[in-house]
């Protein structure tokens, strides 16, 4: 079965323009004030035209941005394949239960021990795609890559108040001594099947479902707005993907 139809590569062409993505829930943003821009391809949202509260807010309490744009790949087969596949692709890296690793701007998050998620810049995702489709193909055993990018959403969860907005719709315990950097768990999120990647320090990858955008943001937003902080666009955040310390964890 071909998954073609959820890469965000595949938009028909309409008079020889192809429609940018974007985020289900842009309608939303809008309504907010959002300002649009366009990144690789997508159309994403930069910025709600208050840079300084913005920037606060990831500084002092929380600020949960969209960053639909981010590209998923799942990669599924045999566990010794998997892990044979992404050490080749990953620079050698190693995945263990719990923690995602970080290669060449690519986090490796394994879901389980035969299910692998790749979440990328969106300047590299068709690149990847390409990749793991070709290593696929030469692996022995029944080995898929699943294009998700269109089908799961994510949001980032960034400040020193990140912890008590997920805190409000989740159990999972993101206290620092027991979710280190570079921590990932498959989990349910504000009653919905969800998956958490700490990236570094406060910031959280949240990603989820594309039918549940509008719930999903509704709940952190307004846990956000509870605790001081706000909705945000990507310029308040800073590069993405990591930092040292996430690079070698």
């Amino acid at each position: 079965m071909s998954f073609e139809f959820l890469a965000a590569d595949a938009a028909t062409v309409v008079d020889g323009v192809r429609p940018e993505p974007r985020s289900p829930i842009e309608w939303a943003h809008r309504d907010a004030g959002a300002q649009i821009g366009s990144q690789d391809g997508w159309r994403i949202v930069t910025g709600y035209g208050a840079a300084r509260a913005e920037a606060a807010a990831c500084g002092n309490s929380v600020g949960v941005a969209d960053l639909s744009y981010l590209g998923k790949l799942e990669l599924q087969g045999e566990p010794e394949v998997v892990v044979a596949i992404v050490a080749e692709l990953a620079g050698g890296a190693s995945l263990a239960p719990g923690r995602a690793a970080l290669a060449e701007r690519v986090w490796w998050c394994p879901i389980t021990a035969g299910r692998v998620l790749a979440v990328t810049p969106p300047e590299a995702t068709a690149s990847l795609r390409d990749a793991l489709e070709t290593v696929a193909a030469a692996a022995p055993g029944f080995v898929s890559v699943c294009e998700l990018t269109t089908a799961l959403c994510s949001n980032a969860v960034v400040g020193p108040l990140a912890r008590e907005a997920f805190a409000r719709t989740t159990a999972l315990d993101l206290r620092p001594q027991r979710f280190a950097e570079a921590a990932f768990a498959p989990v349910s999120v504000a009653r919905t099947p969800g998956m958490i990647l700490r990236e570094h320090g406060d910031r959280f990858l949240h990603l989820f479902g594309a039918g549940y955008a509008d719930y999903v943001w509704t709940v952190f937003i307004d846990a956000a707005t509870e605790l001081g902080g706000r909705a945000v666009g990507s310029d308040a955040l800073g590069p993405p993907f990591g930092g040292e310390a996430a690079a070698d964890a």
